[in-house]
């Protein structure tokens, strides 16, 4: 009910200026026919996390077309684009004005992708891409208590500080949930007792969705013992904080895990 009354507020609201493009003769009558109001829209297409959407304008005795995209947006012209921020399903509509008056589609709704789908397309490069944590930048690594103080443990070291054998271990991701890690001769054990070791390497199945808690991504190994960065992490799930094609924060351990470890990547 209150889409409708929404809805009907937009009308009334746009109404003045969709009767701009209308003519009247000496009697105060349109002139034409009232136009249509329909539309095609193009399959989304995934542009990083958004999603694009190409509008196009089928009506007929239009002069003037406005667009509600369905997710507080508006936009005019006969054909347009637009990028949404979110997955899911909107209510799209398109009023349209001529000499004849107004028209106004149906609501129709528009499918569009998880974001959790653009997200495993960047981390697995759509069949297999591999990451390493990132040494080349300042904390690479750092260690907190909590999603809301992710470093007031560690705050990380300078540029260049991780040891050889945990700053050259390969972690690859597939697009059949299947994970690789390369420790390239040496992993890295954390603790006191710890330092470059026998190697770890290994492979694990991974479920993938929805983060719970921050991030926009997380995934979950399914094999006991499966790590990345470092082998002290609290449990088996890690969370993308942001990603794009060249590097990825992730943070190991679930919301409620009580101590989190957070990692800068870059791609191979």
């Amino acid at each position: 009910m209150n889409y409708i009354r929404n809805k009907a507020a937009w009308v009334l609201v746009a109404s003045p200026l969709l009767f701009t493009a209308c003519d009247k003769n000496d009697k105060g009558q349109l002139n034409g026919p009232v136009p249509t109001a329909t539309f095609t829209t193009s399959t989304p297409k995934a542009v990083g996390l958004t999603t694009s959407v190409t509008f196009t304008a089928t009506a007929t005795d239009a002069a003037f077309y406005e667009w509600d995209f369905g997710d507080g947006t508006r936009g005019t012209g006969q054909t347009i684009t637009h990028t949404y921020n979110t997955g899911g399903t909107v209510k799209t509509q398109l009023i349209t004005s001529g000499k004849g008056g107004t028209g106004v589609s149906a609501v129709t709704d528009l499918v569009l992708p998880p974001v959790t789908d653009a997200v495993k397309l960047l981390l697995t490069g759509g069949s297999s891409k591999t990451w390493l944590v990132d040494n080349s930048v300042a904390a690479a690594i750092v260690v907190g208590p909590s999603d809301a103080s992710p470093d007031g443990y560690y705050a990380g070291g300078p540029a260049g500080s991780l040891p050889a054998c945990q700053a050259d271990d390969e972690y690859t991701f597939s697009n059949a949930n299947t994970f690789t890690y390369d420790a390239k001769g040496q992993t890295f054990v954390a603790g006191n007792a710890g330092g470059c070791s026998a190697p770890r390497s290994g492979t694990s199945t991974f479920t993938f969705g929805s983060a719970v808690g921050p991030g926009i991504a997380m995934f979950e190994f399914q094999k006991a013992g499966t790590f990345i960065g470092v082998t002290d992490a609290p449990d088996l799930t890690y969370r993308i904080i942001s990603i794009d094609a060249t590097h990825m924060v992730l943070r190991a351990g679930k919301s409620t895990a009580g101590t989190i470890f957070q990692m800068k990547l870059v791609a191979k």
